[in-house]
């Protein structure tokens, strides 16, 4: 964290600074620090950025975040999309450390990218509820069968 930090917030006042990139995006900062002491010495790095209460961060809430959001170790940096909290990365501290000027930031899927461009945000939408509908269907159908399968046995020797 302590070397990982600083160019995280190097790279965060640089992209601040660029015209017309002020309001791109904010950094929520999720400390598991073992106490509030070193939680509070910590932050102080950190100017402007958002911070959950370290009650919370160091407890379970804190822990289904770091469930949801794949948390294998510290630092772990994840990318969300503002409006729908999609994840656009969850390798965002590596491609930092690949693109420390922020040329790709955010470093997105292509295919997103051209999916989020092409499409208007009504047709994704349509498209995103005909999926869920459609993922729902195929559940409820395996659902149905599986009771129906004959158990498989292992041969006896």
């Amino acid at each position: 964290c302590r070397q990982f930090t600083p160019e995280l917030v190097q790279f965060y006042n640089k992209l601040k600074n660029r015209r017309g990139h002020q309001n791109d995006f904010e950094i929520v900062w999720i400390s598991r620090c073992r106490d509030t002491d070193s939680w509070g010495q910590y932050f102080t790095h950190m100017k402007d950025w958002l911070a959950m209460p370290p009650e919370l961060a160091m407890g379970e809430y804190g822990q289904k975040l770091a469930d949801t959001y794949k948390v294998k170790g510290i630092p772990h940096l994840v990318l969300l999309e503002g409006e729908s909290a999609t994840v656009i990365t969850y390798a965002a501290r590596d491609q930092l450390a690949k693109d420390k000027a922020g040329v790709g930031f955010p470093w997105r899927n292509p295919l997103v990218t051209l999916y989020m461009t092409v499409l208007p945000k009504s047709l994704r939408f349509m498209i995103r509820s005909q999926l869920v509908e459609l993922k729902q269907q195929i559940i409820a159908k395996i659902k149905s069968v599986l009771p129906k399968m004959p158990v498989l046995q292992t041969a006896k020797k």
